[in-house]
């Protein structure tokens, strides 16, 4: 297939168009620059000042889920707005799709800077093996061999996707609106190429109610990202005399020469993985364990199985559900699940835990508790708990959790040995080295927490 992406990266022809399109970009600053590790990224010319604009884009110029209905510039949104897509990540991935597809688009010379983001983890006929979401290795069985795949961060972020639904929604659009997405152009190829896109170059600004995202926001998605950046992202203006701009602005002093960055959170380097396809070893000492709703919900089965060959005096998967809202409703586990951030080696071995590293530890054995503590305790306990109460780590208890990371070490190190297997070829080589970073780096934390927890590893 053949994509406009990466088609070219000439600093000039971007910086035309930029002036054009009014987006600034500071005549001291190098943008599109070739680095060793980094990709293309931004670079002073001359020293910058703490507080200078870098660079600022109108809200106009970026492609975000709140366009007009009636642009001019963007045909394709009339028909999105009329598929009633509720789907942000979906609704932009399509208008990229349009626009990489569409003969002069306006956004084009953007569009061939950005370099192609070909080691994504989107086509599950190739890559689902290693994450249990193959029909094959998918029972729905908390025991199979299938479902510990499904356990490690990487596959949590990827279900999160929800891939397989929204290439289904995308092929209604396609099929119903050809003159903007022509069957022959909008492949699933394009599909996954778009929401790489989408996924590595998106912004969210939850500081604008009812409008957080994504947006994606030409010139500024240029930036690298640092845990130790030296700039940051602004809304400005938003009022009837000043419209909305994005800027990334120096938080301090940057030299003659030294690259701009930014930091996109802390998220986890399964989530890098996936979104950014990228892990470098900074973001493994920032790592963070997840636990995912439906993870806790099959590893709290997968628990039960192992306590009982018979489910007589267990919890059914439905009352799982059924617990996992009301722990939702009181507070102590979120949307998205928890997580627990990588120890200090000196925490691990006896030294003292960051307060914040102690209170996710101790959500772990309060959440496991509870989902498999028996009906009549859990019920006493619904009456008399709130968000504060801490489960005692007593011995039984810390078992528990011990079992529990050990069965999520299982399912990373089948995953690793599943890479070895169907990413041996040469094209998954970037697939194969990134997942087994993030694994690793699983592992590593797993092993941190069984010997903070008194188990020798």
């Amino acid at each position: 297939m053949s994509v406009c992406f990466g088609a070219d990266n000439s600093p000039e022809a971007v910086g035309k168009w930029a002036k054009k399109c009014g987006i600034f970009l500071h005549p001291d600053v190098a943008f599109l620059v070739p680095t060793k590790t980094m990709g293309l990224g931004v670079f002073a010319r001359k020293p910058l000042k703490a507080g200078s604009v870098i660079v600022s884009c109108p809200f106009a110029r970026c492609i975000s889920p709140y366009a007009e209905k009636n642009s001019v510039e963007s045909p394709c949104v009339k028909a999105l707005a009329g598929m009633h897509i509720t789907d942000n990540v979906l609704f932009v991935v399509l208008r990229l799709m349009a626009e990489a597809v569409r003969p002069l688009s306006p956004w084009m010379p953007w569009l061939s800077a950005c370099p192609r983001m070909p080691n994504h983890f989107f086509d599950v006929a190739a890559v689902g093996p290693v994450f249990g979401l193959a029909p094959s290795a998918d029972t729905g069985k908390a025991t199979t061999a299938g479902v510990p795949l499904k356990w490690t961060g990487v596959s949590q972020q990827l279900h999160d996707l929800n891939l397989e639904g929204r290439w289904s929604a995308a092929q209604e659009v396609i099929r119903r609106h050809p003159e903007h997405w022509p069957e022959e152009k909008a492949t699933f190829e394009l599909f996954c190429e778009c929401l790489a896109q989408v996924l590595s170059r998106n912004f969210y600004r939850e500081e604008i109610e009812g409008r957080e995202g994504p947006y994606l926001i030409p010139c500024l998605d240029i930036i690298n990202h640092s845990f130790t950046a030296n700039g940051k992202f602004e809304v400005r203006g938003g009022g009837r005399k000043h419209p909305m701009e994005f800027c990334v602005v120096a938080a301090r002093e940057i030299c003659r020469g030294e690259q701009v960055l930014c930091s996109y959170g802390r998220i986890g380097a399964s989530r890098f993985v996936v979104e950014f396809q990228f892990v470098t070893d900074s973001i493994i000492k920032e790592d963070m364990l997840r636990f995912s709703v439906d993870v806790i919900a099959e590893m709290t089965l997968a628990l039960i199985s192992l306590e009982s060959e018979s489910l007589s005096c267990a919890v059914d998967l439905a009352n799982i559900q059924r617990r996992i809202e009301w722990l939702q409703r009181l507070g102590i586990l979120f949307d998205e699940g928890f997580y627990v951030s990588r120890l200090p080696s000196a925490a691990a071995e006896g030294g003292d835990l960051p307060a914040s590293t102690a209170k996710e530890i101790q959500t772990l054995f309060n959440v496991f508790y509870l989902l498999t503590v028996g009906a009549s305790t859990f019920e006493n306990l619904t009456r008399s708990i709130n968000r504060e109460w801490q489960v005692e780590r007593k011995g039984e208890v810390v078992a528990l959790v011990l079992r529990l990371l050990t069965m999520r070490a299982e399912g990373a190190r089948a995953q690793l040995a599943a890479a070895e297997v169907h990413f041996a070829e040469a094209q998954h080589h970037a697939r194969r080295k990134m997942l087994q970073m993030s694994l690793n780096s699983e592992l590593e934390m797993i092993q941190l927490l069984q010997k903070h927890l008194g188990e020798p590893c």
